[in-house]
C-alpha cells in the first residue's frame, strides 16, 4: 500500500532564508531511488498558509506529515496572505492533529525549539520527531536525508530517526543529538488492560488488536467498511462489518450506490489493520525482531453480493447496471417489479404481486438489466421518442423523421406536445422500478436467494432527447485465500526500556474476501517468544478492487520472502 508523504515548506519573507526546495530534492531522489520507492508518494507543498495545514490534512490522509521551516516561541511559523511570518498556536495544531490521528504513523518538526510542539502532539501520534534546541540548514537538511533514505530502505520509524542522526554526525556536524524523537505513551487504561492481557511470558504484556483507518465522521455508514474485535479468553475474533452488506444479507430494500468515491467502487474500505501493544515489564530492554504469523487456515468467502450502480449521468436510459462485488457469479438474476412515475426515493410498500419481469442469465463482473420493454408496456413510445430525438433544428421549426421516412416539419410547442405523449405518465422523463431480485449462486445452484430493491430508471440521457445508445509504524503483510498451515514472518525493529509500552501496527492484504485463523507470536532477539491467542479474521474485498488487491498483493511480496 502506498503511504503518502506531506512535505509542508514555510518559509516567510521576513524571515531568514532556508534551503527548502534542496530538503525536499534530496528527500525526493532518495526515495526514487530506493527499494521501497513503491510504497511512499511525496508531496511536497509550499508557502504554507494556515488554511493549507488543515486542508492538505483532509485531502491527502498523509501517513508522514513533515513540516520545514521556522518555529515561534508557541507554534511552527507559516505565511498568511502577504507572505509574512504568522504563528500557529501550539493548542491549535496539537488539536488538529488529534482530529487528524487516525491516519498518521509520524509527525517530523524539522524547525528549531520545536520539542515542545513535539511533546503535545504525540498525546495523539504514535511518532513525532522534534528539534531540542535550534538547527542549522545543513544539520535538518541531513537529517531528512538520512531519515527518509533508512525509510526508502524498509526501516522502521525508530530505525529511520537513528538513520537521520548519524547522518549529521557522518557530515561532520556536531548537531547529532539534537533531534529528539518522541513515543505515543499508553494511556491508563491501555496499560491496564495490558497488564491485565493474555500473555505465556512473564512481566512481558501482548495484546492484539484490530484499528481502522476510517475518520469517526463516516464511521457507521452504510457504505463504510470497519473491523470490530470480540475477545474472550480461548481466541480472539475480528469481523467485518459493513451495513449495506448486512441489508443485502437481511433482504433488502436496496437502492443504488455513487460509484464515484475516492476508492472507485461503492465502499470505503481498506484491508485490517492488526494492532499490536506491548509492554515490558522486565529490568531488562526488550528486543523485537520479528513478528511470525502461523496461519492454520484461509479460504474464500463465496457469498453472493451485488449492487446498482447509480446513474449519475443518465448513461443507462432505460436500463440499471448491477455491479458483482461478492465472491462468485450469480446466474438467473430476475427482477420482478412495478413501475411507479418520477422518482420516488423511498417506496413504503415494496411486494408481490408484480406486473413486469426480466431476467439476467449471468451476473460476473457487471451487467445492464433491461427495462425497456416494461416501459413500453406501460404505455411510453420508444419509436415515437426516437424519432423525436434524432431531429434537427432549422430556424424556428424542428424537423424530424416519419415512419416512411419522410421527413416533418413540426413546432416548438408540437414538438414538446408529442415529447410528452410519447412518455405517457412519465413525464419527468423517468421512473421508479420497485420490487424484488431472485438470483442463484454460481457456486450452490441449490440456494435461492431474494433481496428487494427500487432504483430511479430514466428515460433519456443529459445529451440527447430519446432514448440513448447503450500507529505507530505500520508494517504490510499478506494472507493466501485458499492454503492451509503456511507461515508469514514480518520483519520489525522495536526497542522497549524497562517499563516502556510500545505499539506497531500490521495491515492484512488479502485479494480477496476470505476467512483465516491464525497465531501471531512476537520473537525477540534473545530467542524469547509471546505467543498471541488463537485469532479468527473474516476480511472483505469488494469484488470490483479486486485487482487492486492484487497489485497491494504484489507490492507486499516484492520485499522479500516471508514464507517459509
Amino acid at each position: 500500500m502506498v503511504g503518502k508523504i506531506l512535505f509542508l515548506a514555510s518559509n516567510p519573507t521576513n524571515t531568514g532564508r532556508l534551503r527548502l526546495d534542496k530538503e525536499v530534492r534530496e528527500i525526493s531522489e532518495g526515495l526514487r531511488r530506493s527499494k521501497e520507492r513503491n510504497r511512499f508518494d511525496l508531496v511536497p507543498i509550499f508557502a504554507v498558509r494556515v488554511n493549507d495545514l488543515r486542508r492538505s490534512l483532509l485531502d491527502f490522509s498523509p501517513r508522514i506529515v513533515h513540516f520545514t521551516g521556522h518555529d515561534g516561541t508557541d507554534g511552527i511559523v507559516v505565511e498568511d496572505d502577504q507572505g509574512k511570518a504568522i504563528q500557529v498556536p501550539n493548542d491549535a495544531l496539537t488539536g488538529l492533529f488529534e482530529l487528524c490521528a487516525g491516519n498518521i504513523d509520524c509527525v517530523i518538526l524539522n524547525a528549531c525549539y520545536s520539542e515542545v510542539q513535539a511533546d503535545a502532539i504525540v498525546k495523539h501520534v504514535p511518532f513525532v520527531i522534534g528539534m531540542m534546541v535550534g538547527v542549522s540548514d545543513d544539520a535538518a537538511i541531513e537529517f531528512s536525508v538520512g531519515f527518509y533514505d533508512a525509510l526508502g530502505a524498509g526501516k522502521s520509524i525508530e530505525e529511520a530517526f537513528r538513520f537521520g542522526c548519524n547522518a549529521i554526525a557522518l557530515k561532520n556536524i556536531p548537531e547529532h543529538l539534537t533531534p529528539v524523537l518522541k513515543k505515543k505513551p499508553l494511556s491508563t487504561a491501555e496499560r491496564q488492560r495490558l497488564e491485565a492481557s493474555y500473555s505465556p511470558t512473564s512481566d512481558v504484556y501482548v495484546e492484539i488488536s484490530v484499528t481502522n483507518e476510517t475518520g469517526a465522521e463516516i464511521a457507521g455508514l452504510a457504505t463504510v467498511l470497519q473491523y470490530s474485535l470480540d475477545r474472550n479468553e480461548h481466541r480472539i475474533k475480528i469481523e467485518r462489518n459493513l451495513g449495506y452488506l448486512a441489508l443485502f444479507d437481511a433482504g433488502g430494500p436496496i437502492a443504488p450506490l455513487n460509484y464515484l468515491t475516492p476508492t472507485w467502487c461503492a465502499f470505503k474500505w481498506d484491508f485490517p489493520i492488526l494492532d499490536f501493544k506491548v509492554l515490558n515489564g522486565k529490568l531488562t530492554p526488550l528486543y523485537l525482531t520479528e513478528v511470525v504469523l502461523d496461519v492454520e487456515e484461509s479460504r474464500l468467502d463465496e457469498a453472493p453480493l451485488f449492487t446498482i450502480k447509480k446513474d449519475t449521468q443518465r448513461r443507462w436510459a432505460g436500463r440499471l447496471l448491477l455491479v458483482n462485488e461478492g465472491g462468485c457469479e450469480i446466474a438467473n438474476v430476475t427482477a420482478s417489479f412495478d413501475l411507479l412515475p418520477g422518482e420516488v426515493e423511498s417506496p413504503t410498500d415494496i411486494g408481490p404481486p408484480f406486473r413486469h419481469s426480466v431476467t439476467l442469465p449471468l451476473l460476473k463482473d457487471s451487467a445492464e438489466i433491461d427495462f425497456l420493454q416494461a416501459f413500453q408496456d406501460e404505455g411510453v413510445d420508444f419509436n415515437g421518442l426516437s424519432r423525436l430525438g434524432n431531429g434537427r433544428w432549422e430556424e424556428d421549426t424542428y424537423v424530424i423523421q416519419k415512419s416512411d421516412g419522410s421527413e416533418e416539419r413540426i413546432s416548438e410547442a408540437e414538438a414538446q406536445k408529442r415529447w410528452n405523449e410519447c412518455l405517457g405518465t412519465f413525464q419527468n422523463e423517468v421512473g421508479t422500478v420497485v420490487g424484488e431480485f431472485d438470483f442463484t449462486p454460481v457456486n450452490d445452484s441449490t440456494r435461492k436467494h431474494n433481496v428487494k430493491f427500487h432504483a430511479p430508471v430514466y428515460l433519456s440521457d443529459l445529451k440527447r432527447m430519446g432514448i440513448p445508445k447503450p500507529s505507530s509504524f505500520m508494517y504490510d503483510t499478506a494472507f493466501e485465500t485458499e492454503n492451509s498451515n503456511y507461515q508469514k514472518r514480518v520483519q520489525i525493529s522495536h526497542t522497549l526500556q524497562p517499563g516502556e509500552a510500545d505499539r506497531f501496527t500490521i495491515k492484512v492484504a488479502v485479494a480477496k474476501s476470505s476467512f483465516h485463523r491464525f497465531r501471531a507470536t512476537l520473537r525477540e532477539v534473545t530467542g524469547l517468544t509471546l505467543h498471541s491467542l488463537p485469532i479468527e479474521i473474516r476480511c472483505f474485498v469488494p469484488r470490483s478492487r479486486w485487482k487492486v488487491a492484487e497489485n497491494a498483493i504484489s507490492s507486499v511480496q516484492s520485499k522479500g520472502p516471508e514464507e517459509r
